[in-house]
């Protein structure tokens, strides 16, 4: 069996650009921040570069340039969050720049096929935050500091093994680990090997912390696990990573340690169980396009409401999923125990010591079919379920009742174009997508590669 520096050496060349790529990337890094210096006035101190680029860890293949303008701390927010949207608009303007949201607009255009971020933030001192992307530039400067090559080269490695797990990213549509999660473990744990080697000990509600912290600050967290910003010891940079994301992390970093192999660094091919597609309500419908954040919110708030409703009405929902193409379609799927349900439901009541419960469930309950006293004396019913469909449920819900369904308002653009179905149909675009994720298993995490 090869030893972990050894795939790690090999999987290397697989996370590093190349020198024409560095070259291209670096040209436009520069031609964009000139394009966006030449928008600015006398309320901004400065233009730098931030995130990975600025760094020196991003992935080949996948570099992002975020660009970041200093504005004045005595700027009001309204003001603010105008040039967040005009500066970039206009200094991108041949490039169709789009509008983004955060916790503040911000622009993104592809320029020669490599995504531009410009972004606006206070020029304030360390700690005296005004708004979310203030902490960035001393995120860069930290890094910049502290990581040498050898380091970044660790990172890198790192960055690539999220990726191949699905987790790396801490967009909402991911909630997986962020570029500079993975510098700030590396910075901990010292290389790849070392941040593995503590995940696959991870302990539950772990703090992870370069520096002092406080714990009762830290008592207020409440993710999966807990990593402090380095240069803000108040932030847990640990809330944007799902539990699912922890978790696969954990498994992943065992399963690498146990056999380690080329393929943790490589693009992975789940085959999904599809005899279990029968199994899967979708929902498919269009939607306005708008910020890839807010749909992804909607659409996981949505998706968590729904499953809520078919619990109410008896169904086992096992796994859910959500995907969207980011423009005007998305689908919901949900793995359910059975998509029928028995026509009668048992209803347990109090035990019969309890006089007055006893005799408000038994007044309460409209209609039983039968009413008697079970093996633990409790008043038991046995009542007519309302639902034993669960496409039909689905309809019923989004058709005549989704104001009270909690999906988000006006998520659904056009209900003649919603499709509400079983998988034992066929199943194709979207739809296929989130339902071969919640029917899936993840092979080199779980041993059956």
């Amino acid at each position: 069996m090869p030893d972990i520096s050894a795939v790690a050496a090999k999987a290397l060349p697989l996370c590093k650009p190349s020198e024409s790529e560095a070259r291209k990337i670096t040209a436009v890094a520069q031609e964009a921040k000139r394009l966006v210096e030449s928008q600015v006035n006398g309320s901004v101190t400065g233009v730098v570069f931030g995130g990975s680029f600025a760094k020196g860890t991003w992935l080949g293949g996948d570099a992002d340039i975020d660009i970041f303008f200093k504005v004045k701390p005595s700027i009001a927010i309204e003001e603010f969050e105008k040039m967040g949207q005009n500066v970039g608009k206009q200094a991108l303007k041949k490039y169709d720049p789009k509008l983004r949201y955060s916790d503040h607009p911000y622009v993104e255009a592809i320029v020669r096929s490599v995504k531009v971020n410009v972004v606006p933030c206070y020029d304030v001192e360390q700690g005296r935050w005004q708004s979310a992307a203030d902490r960035s530039p001393f995120h860069t400067e930290y890094v910049s500091k502290n990581l040498n090559d050898e380091k970044k080269d660790q990172v890198r490695l790192l960055k690539k093994f999220f990726k191949s797990a699905g987790i790396y990213g801490a967009e909402i549509s991911t909630g997986g680990f962020s570029g500079y999660v993975s510098e700030v473990l590396v910075l901990k744990y010292g290389s790849f090997e070392g941040v593995l080697r503590a995940a696959a000990d991870l302990k539950e509600k772990q703090v992870i912390a370069i520096n002092d912290y406080d714990p009762d600050i830290v008592k207020g967290f409440s993710s999966a696990v807990i990593i402090i910003d380095p240069v803000d010891s108040r932030r847990n940079l640990g809330t944007a990573i799902s539990p699912e994301s922890v978790g696969k992390f954990a498994l992943a970093a065992r399963a690498f340690l146990d056999k380690p192999s080329l393929q943790f660094f490589k693009e992975q091919k789940n085959s999904a169980a599809s005899k279990l597609y029968q199994n899967v309500l979708i929902i498919e419908f269009t939607h306005k396009e708008r910020s890839p954040d807010i749909i992804w919110g909607q659409l996981k708030r949505s998706m968590n409401a729904v499953a809520k409703q078919l619990e109410i009405a008896g169904f086992m929902v096992l796994r859910s999923s959500c995907v969207t193409d980011e423009k005007n379609s998305a689908a919901l799927a949900f793995l359910l125990e059975s998509m029928t349900l028995p026509l009668y439901v048992k209803k347990k009541g109090p035990e019969i010591f309890r006089k007055d419960d006893t005799a408000s469930f038994i007044s309460n309950r409209k209609e039983p079919l039968m009413t008697w006293v079970d093996r633990e004396m409790r008043v038991a019913v046995l009542a007519r379920r309302k639902a034993t469909d669960a496409t039909q449920f689905a309809k019923s819900l989004l058709y005549k009742n989704v104001e009270n369904s909690g999906v988000a308002k006006d998520l659904i653009a056009d209900k003649k174009k919603l499709k509400i179905y079983s998988g034992r149909g066929k199943i194709k675009g979207l739809a296929l997508e989130a339902a071969g994720e919640i029917v899936s298993t993840e092979h080199l995490i779980f041993g059956r590669a």
